[in-house]
């Protein structure tokens, strides 16, 4: 998931950070209200976690504007040192989906946001049932093998490659790898797709000799298609975002 975390505590941030990006999660931090309600009429977030006492406002405020507003409907943790049961209730009642006092402890906290994750439709991808048995992709410590050969891959690489195997056969145009992957929504001219997947595309060879190819669909986007498929008996669709409820 991409995750906006409204933080203004440098230690506190380095420590979310962390725990999510192991955990495979794309972070996007913020100190300051302002920042992140600007950051989400400009990017798509699948999640956010913010903090209570803030330099520029209070995030209980922020929880209430998002919702009430700015039509805000994934999930949000929210984060305090307070551990009284009425800012508990304040906080759920404001739009909030679950709380976590201070000290946050990594396990709890991924815990949380997983189920939270999972509630809303979010979720990690699984390979397509077409995908070819000499490719083993491993969610637990985001790696792929081919043949039990295991690939250096990015973790942005990784995210785009379980993109790849979980929508074997369905057309995915550039914006929505962008929207999905990078977290940018728009058509942003870039040419950061094409070079990922090309990069991609010559690791885990995907050219057609272990059953899977990456084929690029002119001025539309790219398609993975097992080998024994032709391009014409491919149905052009375009994708939903992963794990979503259609």
């Amino acid at each position: 998931m991409h995750i906006g975390v409204l933080e203004d505590d440098l230690d506190q941030q380095a420590f979310i950070e962390l725990c999510l990006s192991s955990s495979g999660h794309q972070v996007s931090l913020f100190g300051r209200a302002n920042e992140l309600r600007r950051a989400t009429q400009e990017q798509s977030f699948d999640f956010l976690i913010i903090d209570w006492r803030l330099p520029d406002g209070c995030g209980m405020d922020v929880v209430g504007h998002l919702r009430q507003h700015d039509g805000w409907r994934g999930p949000i943790l929210f984060i305090t040192a307070s551990q009284g049961e009425d800012d508990v209730v304040q906080a759920l009642e404001q739009g909030a989906d679950d709380f976590l006092a201070k000290p946050l402890r990594p396990k709890e906290f991924l815990a949380r946001v997983s189920a939270l994750g999972r509630r809303a439709g979010y979720d990690t991808p699984r390979p397509s049932a077409t995908c070819p048995t000499a490719f083993t992709l491993t969610t637990e410590d985001h790696t792929i093998s081919i043949e039990g050969r295991m690939i250096d891959l990015t973790e942005r690489e990784y995210r785009l490659a379980t993109l790849f195997f979980s929508k074997i056969g369905e057309l995915l145009s550039r914006p929505h790898i962008l929207e999905l992957v990078w977290g940018i929504k728009g058509d942003v001219p870039t040419r950061t797709v094409d070079t990922h997947v090309s990069r991609l595309r010559r690791k885990l060879e995907l050219d057609g000799r272990h059953g899977l190819r990456l084929r690029s669909v002119y001025q539309s986007g790219y398609r993975m298609e097992t080998s024994a498929t032709s391009p014409s008996s491919i149905p052009t669709k375009k994708a939903d975002p992963i794990g979503r409820p259609s």
